[in-house]
């Protein structure tokens, strides 16, 4: 499977997705319930992007490979867009099961379903 994402209009491919790159980011996803201070949490994400694309890829991503220069709304999304990118083919799975299971369902039923709760609507009710 290929896994991929979209950055400043540039096309950057992905590992697959292996223990290790889950592993690393689950680790990365829960840094804002650790006891680091904010520099040690943005030097987690960074060194999560750059072991992700690669250090020319995430610099070119960053604009920077210089912590300190780095816009950290950039990187914050770099890391969201990774962990989307990996969470994409099941998230399509799961919408197109649905559509299925709903396109299954025979139109004549709904219509039927449509016209009792119609019918149900308009008895008056006795209090």
């Amino acid at each position: 499977m290929e896994y991929t994402i979209i950055m400043n209009g540039q096309s950057y491919d992905l590992p697959k997705k292996t223990i290790a790159v889950m592993e690393k980011l689950d680790e990365v996803l829960k840094v804002d319930s650790t006891n680091l201070n904010v520099r040690k949490k943005f030097e987690k994400l960074h060194e999560f992007v750059k072991g992700t694309v690669g250090d020319d890829a995430a610099k070119e991503i960053l604009g920077s490979d210089i912590i300190a220069e780095i816009d950290l709304s950039d990187l914050t999304l770099a890391v969201k867009r990774i962990a989307d990118a990996y969470d994409e083919p099941i998230r399509n799975y799961n919408e197109e099961k649905a559509s299925r299971a709903l396109s299954a369902i025979p139109i004549d039923k709904i219509i039927s379903m449509t016209k009792a709760a119609e019918k149900m609507a308009s008895v008056p009710q006795n209090r």
